[in-house]
């Protein structure tokens, strides 16, 4: 299983459902950026060939699937009530 962390996101930036997160991103052990879309992270997350996490002050917070049928992707700390992979920048 390969652990990456995620450092930026692309979302929609028109339409119906604007601001929804399309692709993550970040870099892997050996200095490569990497971007997959949330679709792919969710297929390998499901099957256990990846895990994704974020750091926010300091403490690691995995990200999860979420949605029945829609399925998206949420990390969400200890205090925290929004995804917090909202407030990462935008992917060049």
């Amino acid at each position: 299983m390969k652990r990456l962390r995620i450092l930026c996101t692309k979302k929609l930036t028109q339409g119906t459902f604007e601001g929804d997160i399309t692709h993550i991103g970040g870099v892997n052990g050996t200095g490569e950026k990497w971007n997959i879309s949330v679709k792919e992270a969710v297929d390998g997350i499901m099957s256990g060939a990846f895990e994704f996490y974020i750091v926010e002050q300091f403490e690691e917070i995995n990200v999860q699937v979420t949605g029945e049928i829609e399925k998206s992707l949420t990390a969400k700390g200890q205090g925290y009530l929004h995804n917090l992979l909202l407030d990462l920048p935008d992917c060049p």
